[in-house]
């Protein structure tokens, strides 16, 4: 598996990105995964040429392979502003494309838990959202790049979306080589206890179709205390708070030693700056998570 890093800018500074893969080279990682959702690459549903050709300059010069994580707003399962979306996505794969860059991650899409209650609603939605992804993935296509779709979890508690094996059943359905799937263990921990599902199986329904993975810990609990800073969700062990590994509850051991994982895909943390000096510890880690795959 390829371990690395999702890139941090600050102020969507793409030349931050210099130092960061140089270090990240030296620490021994194999990848990292470029935020394009932070960045000014796409202005307007347009592509800036200037920020793409800068960010080109650090891609080509780095013997990192390269992932990328398109723009979290991206939502499928919405009517109102659909063709917005595709039109970035489809924007986004053209950025890939150009850096030649194979893998783009896209969430899966979430709606209302009025409309989610809604059976007839959600599942014209959920339709509707397979047809768009089959199109998308035949312009992925003819870019070479395929859509790694993300379980993501309901962001606050009007908000409604799918398991992973809800998530998995939809890319069965569409059938489509380059329509895989990014496993974030965190996001599906915390929404397998909101629906009072068992983790280990619901992650194994996406494994067969996954070819990116989403690596940081937490105790997969949904946020409901009002905290005052971030940092002190960490400190009550709320929410998806992107822990390094081991200082959460995941049970990376059992998941990894059961489940029969692609070798050749993303192993990639999504870890911010905060823990940069635990990275080269969970490079190691990440190493022994893989020697348990089947």
């Amino acid at each position: 598996m390829k371990i690395g890093f999702t890139l941090k800018p600050k102020d969507g500074n793409i030349e931050d990105f210099e130092k960061q893969i140089e270090y990240l080279e030296k620490i021994g990682a194999g990848s990292a995964e470029i935020p394009l959702y932070e960045l000014d690459v796409v202005c307007g549903k347009k592509i800036i040429k200037d920020e793409l050709k800068l960010l080109n300059k650090f891609t080509l010069k780095s013997n990192l392979k390269f992932s990328i994580h398109g723009s979290m707003s991206v939502n499928l399962l919405d009517e109102d502003y659909l063709e917005e979306h595709l039109q970035v996505l489809e924007k986004e794969i053209q950025v890939c494309s150009d850096l030649n860059i194979k893998i783009l991650v896209t969430h899966f899409g979430h709606t209302s838990v009025a409309t989610s209650q809604n059976q007839k609603k959600y599942n014209d939605l959920i339709n509707i959202q397979k047809q768009k992804y089959f199109e998308m993935a035949e312009i992925a296509k003819v870019h070479g790049v395929k859509l790694c779709i993300e379980n993501i979890f309901p962001y606050t508690d009007l908000h409604f979306t799918a398991l992973p094996s809800e998530v998995s059943e939809s890319i069965r359905e569409i059938n489509h080589p380059n329509a895989r799937t990014t496993i974030d263990f965190s996001h599906a921990y915390i929404n397998c206890n909101l629906r009072k599902k068992d983790l280990i199986p619901e992650i194994e329904t996406m494994i067969p179709y996954t070819e990116h993975l989403h690596v940081h810990d937490s105790f997969g609990k949904f946020k409901t205390m009002y905290t005052y800073i971030f940092a002190e969700d960490i400190t009550y062990g709320q929410g998806d708070i992107h822990l390094p590994l081991g200082w959460g509850d995941i049970p990376f051991d059992k998941i990894f030693s059961s489940g029969a994982f692609n070798k050749d895909i993303f192993f990639n943390f999504e870890l911010s700056q905060r823990y940069k000096k635990y990275y080269s510890q969970n490079v190691e880690q990440a190493k022994k998570l893989i020697s348990l795959v089947k």
